[in-house]
This record gives C-alpha cells, structure tokens and sequence, in this order.
C-alpha cells in the first residue's frame, strides 16, 4: 500500500498528526509511544487491530514513529486504561468505550447502545453526521482525542450456564455485560456486572456468573466459553454494533501547529460492506 493512500484512511492521518509529523520531518527522530489494550492477547482479533494499527502507522512513517502494543493487565489494568491515558500514564489506548459507563454515561454513545445503529448507521453518524465532533467534545473534558478504531459489527446475547425459557428465568441472573445493555436487563431483574475479558471464563467456571455476552463465535471460543457454558443465544439487542477506538492523550497534539493538531483533522469513513439485513428472533445453539 502507498504511504500517500495510506495516510488518507480511518483516522490515520489525525493520529500521525499527533505531534508527530512535525517531529519526523524536521527531527528525523524516533517518536515512541505505548499503546495499553484493554483486551487480551489471545483475541487476535479485536487485540490484532491494535497490532495492525501500529504496524501501519510504523510503515507509513518509515519506522520513524513506533507504537508498542501492550495486551490487558500488562501496563495497567484492562478497565484503567481511561484514566492511564488522561494522567499521561501512557500514550494512547485501544479499547471499547462502554466500559467506562460507570465514569459518564456518554461514553456508551461512542460505542454502543441497546438497540441502537449498527455498524454503518455508526460510521455515517460518526463521519457525516457530527458524531465525531460531538464525541471529540466530550472526550476533551478526559484530556483524551478519540479516533476510530474497528467495529465488531451485531454481536451475540451470550453463553448462559441454564436454559432460557421464560422472561423470568433473568430474574436474578448474574451476568457479564458491559455498558448500558446490564441496565436493560436490570429492568427484568437480572445482576450485570462488566469483567475484562481475560476473566470471564474463570467467572463462569466457579459460578460467580450464570452468564456472560462477549462477541461471537470466532472470539467466543478464543476465550472457551463453550466449555463452560453450552447454551448460547442471539442476537444481542444490546450490540447492534460495537466500536472500539483509539484514544491518545492531547499533550502531544496541542503541541503542534493549529493546522496538524488532531482536532483540525477529520478521518475519512473506511469502505463499508453491501447492505444485508436480517431480523431473527432469539436463538439458542447447543
């Protein structure tokens, strides 16, 4: 891929911006930054966008600008990278917002909602509908400029430990699910509680859940959650669509010209799928 076509993607252009590329043309020094993820190494996929945005931002600068890229639990813990990235404990993060529903709820928004957009309604919101500009707003408040980062698209309700038979059988179900979708479920009794990935399976097995949402099949069987739990339903009211982001602290870019600060920048939408549509009731896979 051409470094100049490179450089017009996803938010690429906003994070090079960063207070780096002035340093890279006229120092010609090495810019090194940490990158804490708030998932673990065994997801290749959703941690692997982490790799492959550091690998790519290491390629479009000629090695000038290198990002090390740290798994859950490594530097600080998964659920503390927020405020790691707010106290300039590290340089940036890659994680889901809705963790940090606890801190404000608006961080769900730049996320996801129950029964809110999927995944292109999410990019047309974000790039053509102010949905940028307004998350960029709030983020400010966190020392924090947020960048897009990987969408997991709808995602599935969850392994549960004991069949599902009736709207009653939520009433006290203790549950891993993160952001607004436990105070949905709230509402039919159940106990939401949001446990890093890494620990879930621990959870499951010694029964301090009764059940646990996490992404797919693909990830879900990473973690082995099949082991432990064998009846899984979908979809997810609660994740039409999950984004993940890319947050960097502002030090760096208020630093730079006004013309380079990330907050002049304006990420381009990435190429998105053919429309498919599709409505299910719920399901459940032995």
């Amino acid at each position: 891929m051409e470094r100049r076509k490179f450089l017009q993607g996803t938010g690429m252009a906003g994070i090079l911006a960063a207070g780096t590329a002035p340093a890279i043309v006229h120092a010609q020094q090495q810019i090194r930054w940490r990158l804490a993820s708030s998932f673990p190494k065994s997801l290749e996929t959703v941690f692997g966008a982490s790799e492959a945005f550091a690998k790519y931002v290491s390629d479009a600068t000629g090695g000038k600008f290198v990002i090390s890229v740290h798994p859950g639990g490594e530097l600080v813990p998964p659920f503390g990278v927020v405020d790691a990235v707010q106290q300039g404990t590290i340089e940036c993060a890659h994680t889901a917002p809705y963790y940090f529903f606890g801190k404000d709820e608006s961080f769900a928004f730049d996320c996801c909602i129950p029964f809110g957009m999927n995944s292109r309604a999410m990019s047309a919101w974000m790039f053509e509908g102010n949905g940028m500009k307004l998350m960029r707003e709030f983020y400010a408040q966190y020392n924090i400029i947020n960048f897009p980062c990987g969408n997991t698209g709808t995602q599935m309700g969850g392994w549960f430990r004991k069949e599902i038979k009736s709207v009653k059988d939520f009433d006290g179900l203790k549950i891993r699910i993160g952001g607004f979708g436990g105070r949905v479920l709230a509402k039919l009794g159940a106990v939401s509680q949001n446990i890093p990935a890494g620990e879930i399976y621990q959870a499951l097995e010694k029964g301090t859940i009764d059940a646990a949402e996490w992404i797919g099949p693909y990830d879900d069987l990473r973690l082995g959650l099949h082991k432990v739990a064998k009846n899984y339903y979908f979809p997810a009211g609660g994740k039409a669509a999950r984004n993940s982001r890319s947050t960097s602290t502002t030090s760096s870019g208020t630093a730079c010209p006004p013309s380079t600060r990330p907050s002049s920048i304006r990420p381009r939408a990435p190429p998105m799928p053919p429309a498919r549509h599709a409505t299910t009731p719920a399901t459940r896979v032995r």
